[in-house]
C-alpha cells in the first residue's frame, strides 16, 4: 500500500474493498497500527494452533509496535490468565489503561478478571468506571447486575436494572423491558426501606441521588486500583 506522511498510509476505500479484502476501511490508520493488528491476528492464530509461546511473543511485539492499540493488551491479558498467570494479565490490563485514554475495553475486560477472581467489590468498581465511559452498554450494565449483589451492593444493582429497563423500552424491546422490571421489582422488595429511591429518608439522601443519577446513565464512577 502507498505510505503517505510518514507513519501513515493510504488505504482502500469501501468501494474497492470487494477487490482487496485485506484492506481496512479506516483510511487514518497509521501504519503501527496496521502492523499492530496484524500481529494480533497472528497470535490469535498461534493460540489456536497451541502455540502459546508464539502467541506471547506476537502479542507483545504487537504492544511494542503500537501502545495504544487495545486489542493487543486484551489478547496479552487473556492468554497470561489463561496460563494460570493472573497476576501478570492484570499488569498487562494496568499497562493498557495507563497507555490508552478511555479504554472502558480494558476495565471491563479487568472487571471480568476480579470477578473471576472473586474480587467482588473492587469488580464491581471497575465495571461502574467503565460504564462511565460508555454509560448505555447494556453488556456492562447486565455485568454489573450479577457481581454486585456477591459484592453486597444489591443498590447498585437495583439502579442497573433499572437502567437496563429504560433502554429496553428506549428501543422498544418489550420482552428484555419486562425482565429488567422484574429483576429491579425483585431487588426492590429485598432492599425494602434500605432502598433510598424508594425510602427517600434524609439519611438515604445522597445515596438517593447517585442512584438516581446511575439509572438515568449520568454516574460518574472511581476508576478502580490496578493490581489483582
Amino acid at each position: 500500500m502507498a505510505r503517505a506522511k510518514g507513519t501513515f498510509i493510504l488505504i482502500a476505500t469501501l468501494g474497492m474493498l470487494a477487490f482487496a479484502p485485506a484492506a481496512r476501511a479506516d483510511d487514518s490508520e497509521s501504519w503501527a497500527t496496521a502492523r499492530a493488528r496484524s500481529l494480533v491476528e497472528q497470535g490469535q492464530s498461534n493460540r489456536a494452533s497451541g502455540h502459546v509461546d508464539i502467541a506471547l511473543e506476537r502479542f507483545r511485539e504487537a504492544i511494542v509496535m503500537d501502545g495504544s492499540y487495545g486489542p493487543a493488551y486484551l489478547a496479552l491479558a487473556s492468554l497470561r490468565e489463561a496460563t494460570g498467570d493472573a497476576e501478570e494479565a492484570d499488569r498487562v490490563l494496568a499497562l493498557g489503561l495507563d497507555r490508552i485514554p478511555e479504554f472502558s475495553e480494558g476495565l471491563e475486560a479487568r472487571g471480568d478478571l476480579l470477578s473471576r477472581a472473586g474480587r467482588n467489590g473492587e469488580a464491581t468498581t471497575t465495571l461502574l468506571a467503565a460504564l462511565a465511559i460508555a454509560p448505555d452498554d447494556v453488556t456492562l450494565l447486565g455485568k454489573i447486575l450479577v457481581v454486585a449483589p456477591r459484592a453486597g451492593q444489591l443498590p447498585v444493582a437495583l439502579a442497573a436494572a433499572r437502567r437496563l429497563r429504560a433502554l429496553a423500552h428506549a428501543r422498544g424491546d418489550a420482552a428484555a423491558e419486562r425482565e429488567a422490571a422484574l429483576t429491579a421489582t425483585a431487588l426492590a422488595t429485598l432492599l425494602g426501606e434500605v432502598d433510598p429511591v424508594v425510602a427517600g429518608t434524609s439519611r438515604g439522601e445522597r445515596s438517593r441521588k447517585a442512584l438516581a443519577a446511575f439509572a438515568s446513565g449520568r454516574a460518574r464512577a472511581v476508576p478502580p486500583p490496578r493490581r489483582l
